[in-house]
C-alpha cells in the first residue's frame, strides 16, 4: 500500500546546504525516453538519478539543486494539493503566467523558499493532457536561479513531449484490447477490457488497485516503473481469459472524487465493473471473478462476502487484519530494515500506536497534540543550519500536525484503520487464491496468512490456497530486502512464479481457450 498523499516523491531536500555556483556553460542536457511516465525529455549530463524522475546534480556534500519530470493520472487540482507540503506551502501559489509549447500547454510558477542560511528558488511548470498532468520542476539556490533556468528549466520546458508509442508489427498482440466505460451512479468509470480472440464465452477477472490513485495500468512511478496490471492482462488474455482494468475514480478517464471516498466506496466502483461484464454478450456471467492487489485484495473480501456475482478470488497482497495493525507492523519492518536504532523504532511504534488511538477514538486535539510533539523532538536534534532554515519552530510544528491530521482523519484513512478484511473473507466460499510475497514489509505475509486461513476456516471454505512467494516483495518483484527503496532498481517485472501461479490456478476453474 502507498502512503496516503504521497504521489509524486520530488526528493525537496530545501532546507540542505547548497553547492557554489557551476557556469551555465558546463551544462549539458541530453535527451532520454522515461517509459515509467511516458515521457521524452532532456536531463543534465552527469546528474544523478536520485528517483524516477529526478534528477539530483549533488556536486557536493548537501547540494540540493535538482530537476524533477513526472506525471500524475489525476488533474492538475489534485497534482497541486499533493505537492503543497513537500513544497512546505499550505496553499496554492500563484501562477506567473503560461506557456505554449510543441507539446503542452503549462502553467508556470515561480516559488522562492526564504532562508537565512540556503534560500532556494523553485521552477514549477504544470500541463493536464489525456486524463494526465505533467509536471517539471527545478529546485535550484536562489544564487544560480537565472543561470539555471535559463540553461535547463527553459530548454526542458520546451523539449518535453508524451511518449507516442508506434505500433511495431513484430510484437501485435494475439488477442483484442477495446476502451469501455460504464456507470457507477453518476460516476463513469473508464477502462481497458482486453478480450481473447478464441470464439465463444470468455471468463473474465477485473483487477482492482490497491490505495492511492491508480491509472488502468496501476501504473507505480515514482516509487517504481513496473505496471502491474498491464501485465497482468496481458498474460491472462494471452491465456483466454478476459480481463477489464479501469482507473479509479477521478483518475484518468474516469470521473468523481477521488479524495472524498473509502474502501467501501472503492468496493461499489467494482462491483459496476462486473454487472458491466454480466450486460456482454461475450462475456460468462458464471466465470466472472477478482483480483484485487494490497488495499484491492481487501476490496475483493467485501465482494466475495456480499457479492453473488462473483466467481472466484485472487489476493495479491491483500490483507486479512486492520489498517492499524498493518501500519503498525509495516513501520517497524521497513525501519529496522532502514537501520534504525531500536530504541527509536520502539518510540515510532509507540508513536504510532498512541496516534492511532486518538484518532480512532475521535480525540483529535490529543491525536494533533502528539504529532505536534513528535515534531518538535525532531527539530530539536536538527543541525543547527537547518533549525534556523525552518524558522519560527512553534507555527512549523504546528501547521504540520494540522496537515498530518487532516490525513489520519480523511474519509480514506478513517476506514482503513478500523476495517477488518478478516470478517468478510469469514463469510467467502468462492475459491480464493492468495499469494503472498516473503519479503512483503508493507503487506507481511507473518501477519496476514494465518488469519486469512483462520477466515477461510471459519467460512467453511474448501476450496482456498495461500501461496507465498520466497523471493517477492508487495509488488512481486524478485526482491533482495523487499524493502520500498529497492523497488524502482529491480527488474521492473514479475518474480517468475508469479504469473504462472496465478494463470494455472484460475485456469483450473473457468473454461478458457488460450491464444494460439
Amino acid at each position: 500500500m502507498k502512503k496516503l498523499g504521497m504521489l509524486l516523491a520530488l526528493l525537496l531536500v530545501l532546507t540542505m546546504g547548497t553547492a557554489a555556483a557551476q557556469d551555465a556553460g558546463e551544462i549539458t542536457l541530453v535527451p532520454i525516453n522515461d517509459s515509467g511516465y511516458g515521457i521524452s525529455t532532456l536531463v543534465p549530463e552527469g546528474w544523478t538519478q536520485a528517483a524516477l524522475g529526478v534528477y539530483a546534480r549533488a556536486s557536493e556534500p548537501g547540494d540540493s539543486t535538482l530537476l524533477a519530470q513526472q506525471a500524475a493520472p489525476i488533474d492538475a487540482a489534485q497534482t497541486m494539493t499533493a505537492l503543497l507540503p513537500q513544497l512546505g506551502l499550505t496553499e496554492a501559489p500563484e501562477s506567473i503566467g503560461t506557456q505554449e509549447t510543441a507539446a503542452l500547454n503549462w502553467t508556470l510558477y515561480k516559488i522562492d523558499v526564504p532562508s537565512d542560511a540556503f534560500p532556494v528558488t523553485i521552477d514549477l511548470a504544470m500541463s493536464e493532457s489525456e486524463g494526465k498532468t505533467y509536471v517539471i520542476l527545478l529546485a535550484a539556490p536562489t544564487a544560480e536561479y537565472e543561470t539555471l533556468h535559463e540553461a535547463i528549466f527553459l530548454p526542458v520546458l520546451a523539449a518535453f513531449a508524451p511518449l507516442t508509442l508506434e505500433t511495431d508489427t513484430s510484437a501485435i498482440k494475439p488477442y483484442t484490447e477495446e476502451a469501455v466505460t460504464f456507470p457507477n451512479g453518476e460516476i463513469t468509470l473508464a477502462g481497458t477490457l482486453s478480450l481473447p480472440e478464441s470464439e465463444g464465452l470468455h471468463p473474465a477477472v477485473v483487477l482492482i488497485s490497491g490505495s492511492g490513485p491508480q491509472d488502468r495500468d496501476e501504473s507505480l512511478a515514482p516509487v517504481a516503473g513496473i505496471k502491474p496490471f498491464a501485465l497482468i492482462a496481458d498474460a491472462l488474455t494471452r491465456a483466454g481469459i478476459a480481463v477489464l482494468r479501469y482507473d479509479d475514480r477521478g483518475v484518468g478517464e474516469s470521473t468523481g472524487d477521488f479524495a472524498s471516498a473509502t474502501s467501501a466506496d472503492f468496493m461499489t466502483d467494482a462491483a459496476a465493473a462486473i454487472d458491466y461484464l454480466r450486460g456482454r454478450a461475450d462475456i460468462n456471467l458464471d466465470q466472472i471473478g477478482v483480483l484485487g492487489h494490497s488495499e484491492g485484495g481487501l476490496i475483493a473480501a467485501m465482494l466475495g462476502a456480499n457479492n453473488p456475482n462473483v466467481a472466484f478470488i485472487v489476493s495479491m497482497a491483500g490483507t486479512a487484519v486492520t489498517g492499524r495493525e498493518i501500519l503498525v507492523l509495516q513501520t517497524e519492518l521497513i525501519s529496522r530494515a532502514n537501520g534504525t536504532p531500536e530504541e527509536q523504532i520502539i518510540d515510532q511504534v509507540r508513536l504510532l500506536q498512541d496516534l492511532t488511538d486518538a484518532v480512532t477514538a475521535d480525540e483529535l486535539e490529543n491525536a494533533e497534540e502528539i504529532i505536534y510533539q513528535a515534531a518538535v523532538e525532531q527539530i530539536a536534534v536538527l543541525p543547527e543550519a537547518q533549525r534556523a532554515s525552518i524558522g519560527d519552530v512553534e507555527t512549523y510544528a504546528r501547521n504540520l500536525a494540522q496537515q498530518q491530521l487532516a490525513q489520519y482523519t480523511s474519509p480514506w484513512f478513517s476506514f482503513f484503520l478500523t476495517y477488518d478484511p478478516a470478517e468478510d473473507w469469514a463469510k467467502t466460499t468462492v475459491p480464493v487464491l492468495a499469494v503472498f510475497g516473503a519479503l512483503d514489509m508493507q503487506v507481511p505475509d507473518e501477519q496476514n496468512a494465518p488469519p486469512f486461513e483462520a477466515a477461510m476456516q471459519a467460512a467453511g471454505n474448501t476450496d482456498y490456497t495461500v501461496v507465498i512467494l520466497p523471493d517477492a516483495n508487495h509488488l512481486m518483484q524478485a526482491a533482495v530486502t523487499g524493502g520500498s527503496n529497492e523497488y524502482a532498481t529491480l527488474e521492473q517485472e514479475f518474480t517468475a512464479d508469479f504469473l504462472p501461479t496465478v494463470t494455472a490456478w484460475i485456469l483450473e476453474r473457468v473454461d478458457a481457450q488460450a491464444a494460439s
